[in-house]
């Protein structure tokens, strides 16, 4: 699926959520700045013919601050493009799931200023996203993602708090895209 399908996925989401779709607040810092806000959105779209699922950062104030080399990672031809600079970890009480990905973005009207850095990859196909998505099982956790610039002199850290009812609906809204255990 091309990676400005998948923005356009994200950019309409961010509003409200549906079957298929979480969105969670929180927090992000970059090295020492001050901490602000951040928005996790996921997406599955279950179509067998071309699904997909989709992990995205969305970092306030990226075009005012420039605290980020956030040009690097825009479209999908961004230098930083080809780099797994995206490390994202779900931390439960019973264990932790981490994945190392590529990951490209874009400049978002909605919210204002704001910065989209997006993992991708079909639906129903093992790969990172899912591995990562399908280790979301019933219990609260926490979702960080580590974001290392192109210039490996930035990092910028989002943090997501899940209760429970926030895990089963992420739960919820991707099952339909993790793929299938085979039975044993």
């Amino acid at each position: 699926m091309p990676f400005v399908t998948i923005i356009a996925i994200g950019a309409l989401t961010l509003a409200a959520t549906g079957p298929g779709e979480f969105s969670q607040s929180g927090t992000m810092k970059i090295g020492d700045g001050p901490q602000r806000s951040a928005s996790l959105h996921v997406g599955c779209s279950a179509d067998p013919d071309g699904g997909a699922l989709v992990i995205e950062l969305i970092a306030t104030e990226a075009n005012t601050r420039k605290d980020f080399d956030y040009d690097d990672f825009e479209g999908p031809d961004a230098p930083a493009g080809a780099k797994a600079l995206s490390h994202v970890t779900w931390k439960t009480n019973t264990g932790t799931t981490d994945i190392t990905h590529t990951a490209a973005g874009s400049y978002l009207p909605e919210p204002p200023e704001s910065f989209m850095f997006g993992i991708d990859q079909l639906s129903r196909r093992r790969g990172p996203a899912a591995t990562l998505l399908a280790a979301v099982g019933t219990d609260s956790g926490q979702l960080v993602w580590t974001q290392t610039g192109f210039d490996a002199r930035h990092k910028l850290i989002a943090t997501f708090a899940l209760d429970a009812a926030a895990t089963q609906h992420l739960h919820d809204a991707v099952a339909a895209c993790l793929p299938a255990t085979k039975p044993p």
